[in-house]
């Protein structure tokens, strides 16, 4: 069976061309808005890669998978966590994997399998993940079992999407495991398998490092994904909605750019997927801290 594209979930610091860049070129045929069913998203696993946390999304309900939904243009926000859809090649899945922690060589491994099923690797995921009755531990422990592999930073997870699709995410294991227990999941072995806002975060982490990941996970917004999740702890602490605006206004200038560098996707290709910058701003809430409305005492 040929490689095909594979539909990926972002829902942090890759929603935005600050965070993709690193994996340019990505050569994506489409990237869309998505909302998540039954997840709830927030910073809960210190990173490998500096001092920081770095963001998860967890299933609100661990008996039911997480789901997702693919957003036209002009979808108005519902509440539900979004991200962004990515549609890319093999190899560069492989270099996504690569950095989230996951060996690209077992990712290779999973396709080898799914290829012998003929089906897409999503798919093969989704038959394994139905077959441990959606169980996320059970599901990584067969995973394991096939290739004799997994990782404590985060491990690839099927999503139904609402068309019936599969599509492709990262998740980093908590208490219920990475599927051997041998290696123990980093939220486990810090103690963090919570969720922390972003408020809460800098105030454990006060680094560069930190911020600048956040500034990523945030200009999403500029894409009109919805952050107002991200951004509401800011409405606490003014000084950091101020560090944090100063940061997002800098790297914004170059966002559209970015973004469009990393995907490889033809600027009109783009505006029929997000829409006007103007519209997305306001979708996303990223406006309103902006604009000065979030953290600021005299609003």
């Amino acid at each position: 069976m040929a490689a095909a594209e594979v539909i990926v979930l972002a829902y942090g610091s890759l929603m935005s061309g600050f965070g993709l860049h690193a994996l340019a070129p990505l050569r994506a045929r489409t990237a869309r808005r998505v909302a998540f069913g039954n997840a709830r998203r927030g910073f809960g696993k210190f990173s490998q890669q500096g001092d920081r946390f770095t963001i998860v999304l967890d299933p609100v309900h661990l008996d039911t998978p997480l789901d997702a939904r693919i957003l036209a243009a002009d979808t108005p926000p519902s509440g539900h966590v979004e991200g962004l859809a990515l549609e890319i090649p093999p190899v560069a899945l492989a270099r996504l994997a690569d950095r989230e922690g996951y060996s690209s060589g077992a990712l290779q491994r999973l396709r080898e399998e799914a290829a012998r099923s003929r089906v897409p690797l999503p798919d093969w995921l989704w038959a394994l993940f139905e077959q441990a009755k959606f169980d996320l531990g059970a599901f990584r422990e067969r995973l394991y079992r096939t290739i004799g592999y997994t990782s404590p930073h985060y491990v690839p997870q099927p999503v139904r999407l609402a068309d019936g699709r599969c599509a492709l995410t990262f998740l980093a294991p908590g208490p219920e495991g990475t599927g051997c227990d041998r290696i123990v999941a980093v939220r486990v072995q810090t103690g963090q398998t919570g969720l922390l806002t972003l408020a809460e975060a800098w105030r454990r982490k006060p680094s560069r490092t930190q911020l600048a990941y956040a500034v990523a996970c945030l200009l999403g917004g500029a894409h009109g994904i919805a952050i107002q999740d991200l951004l509401a702890s800011l409405a606490d602490d003014a000084r950091l909605a101020d560090s944090v605006r100063a940061a997002v206004v800098t790297e914004q200038r170059q966002e559209l750019a970015r973004f469009l560098g990393a995907t490889g996707l033809p600027a009109a290709t783009y505006f029929d997927a997000f829409g006007p910058a103007s519209v997305a701003l306001t979708r996303s809430g990223l406006d309103a801290l902006l604009r000065g409305c979030i953290g600021s005492p005299d609003r």
